[in-house]
């Protein structure tokens, strides 16, 4: 009752102005603001391919990625690029939100990673450099769903809404690397990531919201037609990724290698510009635009892992990551802070997340090539409101490896359960999700 009492106040003071200055959004039936969260994406099949466990073993140029340390092992000069595919399915409860939620799906293909790495020596050093494109963070989602007021008692109001919202994009990064061999066993590297908008693209991320609705308001028949679109442009940021690989144990064909890795914070400067259409029959037409300069704040990150070669054929990983979501917070240009995370105020809180991975290889030697046979499994956390959600998951993969190419494939499965809806502004909600990624790779050696 009282949610009808002010809307059918808004509506008397909205027919007192001018139509031109009526706008939809002080209609309070406008769609929730949704958004959604960024994912962190890993790069190249061979490491997905062993659960993502490989800061002791990252041993092609994903290694300026995974751990700039661990470059130092590549012996030739060589280019790669990788290919992903990734099909998101969220499986919405609206709970006692009224809400019309189901099934949802999104997939697409993006470069996963592009580098090229030359070894070299000066100053008596063993040295490699590399000049890589990955991607980082992934913004893709898809929401259709429905809502609904239906309350006979004066003034009666009676309306139901579709709304589609969508989000497509991510962050990618121009990445040089350079590693040192210190000692015969120890090595050190430091990567430059240069953020930037997604390849390819003019912007970073886009997200747009669609809404129909249709009622009858105290005996008015209402229409409404609600377009959104917003543009996340010029994403601009720098941070420094530093790594160590240890041969710490070595006897005949076994090796046991420690390897860590630190990602500074950094502040990323974009602009996000909205342009918004409504339409609400009787009361007029409205648009909007706005572009403003935004500050996120994005958090450091520790691993470590542990490599152990048993012999020529069988190796393993293990690996363990720290990352400080406590620290992700945005700023407008009015000074206004909030969390990225379902628009909330910072004064709610996002826990860190740890990380922990596993991977095996084995490798079926034959004259003339390696055939790999890999697999993982994976504990990796997302950052949500509070608590983490809890996200599980395996992998697996093959290829084909030859003196001058090597090809991988991998397949990575996630799913998670009871994920919070309020991460994208959808209190009260919550979802499972099952996500399904394809990688294909190739190396070629000079």
């Amino acid at each position: 009752m009282k949610q009808k009492q002010i809307l059918f106040a808004i509506v008397g003071i909205v027919l007192s102005l001018p139509l031109s200055q009526v706008a939809f959004a002080q209609f309070s039936l406008s769609p929730p603001n949704i958004n959604a969260v960024p994912l962190p994406t890993g790069s190249g099949a061979r490491a997905i391919a062993q659960g993502s466990a490989f800061i002791a073993v990252a041993d092609d140029a994903t290694a300026a990625s995974w751990n700039p340390g661990a470059l130092i092992q590549l012996e030739k000069p060589e280019v790669s690029v990788v290919g992903s595919f990734l099909a998101t399915d969220q499986d919405f409860d609206p709970g006692s939100t009224g809400l019309s939620l189901g099934d949802e799906s999104v997939s697409r293909g993006d470069l996963n990673y592009a580098s090229a790495a030359y070894p070299f020596r000066i100053f008596g050093k063993n040295m490699v450099a590399a000049l890589n494109y990955q991607q980082i963070y992934d913004f893709h989602m898809d929401l259709d769903f429905g809502m609904s007021i239906d309350d006979p008692s004066p003034p009666s109001l009676n309306y139901k809404q579709e709304i589609d919202f969508e989000s497509k994009g991510g962050v990618g990064a121009l990445t040089p690397a350079l590693s040192v061999l210190v000692t015969p066993k120890i090595s050190v590297g430091f990567a430059v990531n240069f953020f930037t908008d997604e390849f390819f693209g003019d912007y970073a991320w886009k997200q747009t919201t669609e809404a129909n609705g249709i009622g009858n308001l105290d005996g008015t028949d209402i229409t409404t037609t609600y377009n959104s679109e917003t543009k996340f442009e010029d994403f601009q940021a720098i941070n420094l990724t530093f790594g160590v690989l240890w041969d710490i144990w070595e006897r005949e064909d076994k090796l046991l290698t420690f390897g860590a890795v630190f990602d500074t914070p950094y502040t990323a400067d974009v602009y996000r510009a909205t342009n918004t259409t409504s339409i609400t029959d009787p009361l007029g037409q409205s648009k909007l635009h706005n572009r403003e300069e935004m500050e996120i704040d994005y958090p450091m990150s520790f691993g470590a892992g542990l490599g152990f070669r048993y012999n020529d054929a069988l190796s393993f990983s293990f690996d363990v990551t720290w990352t400080d979501w406590s620290t992700f917070e945005q700023e407008d240009e009015a000074g206004n802070e909030s969390r990225p995370l379902g628009g909330v105020s910072t004064d709610r809180d996002i826990d860190d997340t740890f990380a922990v991975r596993t991977g095996v290889e084995y490798l079926i030697f034959r004259k003339k090539t390696i055939i790999p046979l890999r697999g993982g499994l994976f504990y990796d956390p997302r950052p949500s409101l509070g608590n983490p959600t809890d996200v599980y998951g395996f992998s697996a993969g093959s290829g084909v490896s030859t003196k001058r190419f090597s090809l991988d494939a991998a397949y990575q499965f996630r799913w998670a359960n009871e994920v919070d809806g309020e991460d994208f502004g959808l209190s009260d909600t919550h979802f499972d999700l099952n996500e399904h990624m394809f990688l294909t790779s190739l190396i070629v050696y000079f």
